[in-house]
């Protein structure tokens, strides 16, 4: 029995041991953060050797910057031709060449706008007379009188004048004032004509005397 426990012992170390040296191995050499770290420690030394003051390798530092930058310039230029194939370098050129002259104006000041124009008065020419007035239509003529006048006889002793007058066929006898066929009166009985008027229209007509 006290064999065995110096045995027990060893494996029991050699267990611990053994994955705590493959974990540090793992660690430092198979862990990807690993060539990072050694890659950087480079770097960093090399920008800390370049950071040195130095007069020479100064000036053709800034030589070299100035130099970037205006390729850098020049590329813009060709790449913005390149994507816009309508830009004019030598228009944009010019109008940056262009002196932009503002007018001279007081803000403080009031502005009074000009007095309006007179705006004379427009020519009046003498009023145009109307037109004279249309005449009246003229009235229609009487309708003709169905009489015919075929004498004329005063009685003995009497100084009014009877007139003889036909119809058609109806023989009609009257005196100065009568009316006769309804519509016309006597105005005045001569030898050789009689003077009608007419009732509805307050028109005279005379009729001849008809010679058989």
């Amino acid at each position: 029995m006290a064999n065995s426990s110096p045995s027990r012992g060893r494996w029991i170390a050699l267990a611990v041991l053994v994955p705590l040296c493959a974990w540090l191995v793992y660690r430092n050499l198979l862990s990807p953060g690993a060539p990072e770290v050694a890659g950087a420690s480079p770097r960093l030394e090399a920008a800390q050797r370049g950071a040195l003051p130095d007069a020479n390798r100064g000036g053709e530092t800034s030589r070299a910057a100035r130099a970037p930058s205006e390729e850098g310039k020049a590329l813009t230029r060709q790449q913005l031709a390149a994507l816009d194939p309508t830009l004019r370098l030598d228009l944009l050129e010019r109008s940056r060449q262009v002196k932009y002259e503002g007018g001279s104006r007081n803000i403080f000041q009031v502005y009074t706008p000009p007095p309006p124009k007179p705006v004379s008065d427009p020519v009046v020419g003498p009023p145009i007379a109307p037109p004279p007035p249309s005449a009246p239509p003229l009235p229609p003529p009487p309708p003709s009188v169905p009489l015919k006048f075929y004498g004329v006889a005063t009685p003995p002793g009497s100084a009014q004048k009877k007139a003889f007058l036909t119809d058609g066929e109806e023989i009609i006898i009257g005196l100065e004032g009568d009316v006769i066929a309804k519509f016309y009166k006597i105005i005045r009985i001569g030898l050789n004509t009689i003077e009608l008027e007419d009732n509805r229209t307050k028109q005279h007509q005379s009729l001849p005397l008809q010679e058989e």
